[in-house]
C-alpha cells in the first residue's frame, strides 16, 4: 500500500555540489511503492479517495506502451479492489511488453487505439462517448493529471519538507500537474523549479491553470527546458550522465524524467546559476520501470554490459 513513511531524503555529495557550496538532496519518491512509485502514487491517491467516497468501481485512463501512469494505475487499482481500463496508443502487439503485461496481470483491461484516435483523448465528445461505454468508470486524464492530482502533489511537497526543508524543490515536468501541486504545497520563502522534458509551449499555461483552479496564489516558481533532444529521446550524453550518477551516488535515475532534470540541474551548478549557500532538493519521481522500453536503445548506444548494469539497478 501507499506509505508516506517510505519517502527518503538522500544527501548528494556530488563533486559539483561540493565545489559550488550547494547542499544537494534527493527526495526518493521512487522508494514509496515498489514499481508503482514516485509522483504517480501522489497523483493517483486522490482519485482513489474520490472513487471510494462516490461508490465508483472502475478507473479508466490513457497511456503509451511503456506508460508509468498506466502501470501504476493498474497496480494501485488492484490493491484497492477496483477494476481498471487502459486506453493504449498503438498496436495490440504492445501487450507483450513487460509494462503492459504487469498491467494485465494486475487485472487491467487494455484497449488499443490508433494514434489518430488517441489524439482525441482530451476531446469532450470523445470523452462523453467513453463515459457512455463505461458508465461505472472515473475517467482520468493521461498521466493522472486531473485537478484531483494537485492536492496529492501538494502533499508530496509537505512530506518532503517534513524531512528536509530546502530553499528549492525541483521536479521533472511532463503534463505539469506535479509541478502545480508542488507550488501549492511550498513552504514560505521556498521556490519550485520545473524541468520540462517535452517541447510543449502549452506547459506554462497548463501549470498556471491548475494552480489558479486550486486557489493557490503562490508565484514563486519557474520553468526550465530539459528535453535534451525530445520526449523519451535517449542519446549518449544522457545515458553517460545517468551511468555516472549511478556510480557516484548509487541512485538509478529514469531516462525520461528525473535523469534529464538532474542533468540540467548539474549544468546550472557548473554555470554558477545558484547561490553558494542554496539548498536544493531534487525529486526522484520514479518511473524506473520505463527503462524496460529502452533496452534496445541502450544496447545500441553502449552494449550489453551497460544494459546489464542498468538491469541490476532496476532489481526487476
Amino acid at each position: 500500500m501507499f506509505n508516506q513513511e517510505s519517502l527518503q531524503i538522500q544527501h548528494i555529495l556530488h563533486p559539483l555540489a561540493l565545489k559550488s557550496g550547494i547542499n544537494l538532496y534527493m527526495a526518493r519518491a521512487d522508494k514509496v511503492h515498489h514499481l508503482a512509485s514516485g509522483n504517480k502514487i501522489y497523483k493517483i491517491r486522490p482519485h482513489l479517495e474520490h472513487v471510494k467516497n462516490n461508490d465508483i468501481k472502475q478507473l479508466l485512463s490513457f497511456g503509451g506502451a511503456f506508460s508509468n501512469h498506466i502501470h501504476a494505475l493498474a497496480l494501485m487499482a488492484k490493491q484497492y479492489n477496483l477494476d481498471s481500463i487502459g486506453i493504449i496508443r498503438g498496436e495490440k502487439e504492445y501487450a507483450n511488453n513487460p509494462t503492459l503485461k504487469d498491467a494485465m496481470n494486475a487485472g487491467m483491461h487494455l484497449e488499443f487505439v490508433s494514434r489518430e484516435e488517441y489524439k482525441q483523448r482530451n476531446n469532450a465528445d470523445y470523452l462523453n462517448d467513453l463515459q457512455k461505454r463505461f458508465p461505472d468508470s472515473l475517467i482520468i486524464p493521461e498521466g493522472g493529471s486531473s485537478q484531483l492530482a494537485i492536492s496529492g502533489c501538494a502533499q508530496l511537497a509537505k512530506d518532503i519538507n517534513t524531512l528536509q526543508k530546502s530553499d528549492i524543490l525541483t521536479v521533472a515536468s511532463g503534463t505539469g500537474a506535479t509541478m502545480a501541486g508542488l507550488v501549492c504545497g511550498l513552504a514560505n520563502n521556498q521556490k519550485a523549479i520545473a524541468y520540462a522534458v517535452l517541447k510543449d509551449k502549452s506547459l506554462t499555461g497548463r501549470i498556471e491553470h491548475f494552480i489558479l483552479k486550486e486557489g493557490c496564489e503562490n508565484e514563486n516558481y519557474e520553468i526550465r527546458k530539459a528535453d535534451f533532444g525530445g520526449y523519451a529521446k535517449l542519446d549518449n550524453d544522457v545515458l553517460s550522465f545517468i551511468l555516472d550518477w549511478l556510480e557516484q551516488t548509487g541512485i538509478l535515475l529514469d531516462p525520461v524524467y528525473t535523469g534529464k532534470m538532474c542533468m540540467r540541474v548539474m549544468q546550472q551548478l557548473e554555470a554558477g546559476e545558484f547561490r553558494s549557500d542554496t539548498s536544493i532538493t531534487m525529486i526522484h519521481s520514479g518511473g524506473l520501470q520505463g527503462w524496460r522500453g529502452m533496452q534496445r536503445r541502450v544496447k545500441h548506444l553502449a552494449g550489453n554490459r551497460v544494459w546489464q548494469r542498468i538491469s541490476d539497478g532496476l532489481s526487476l
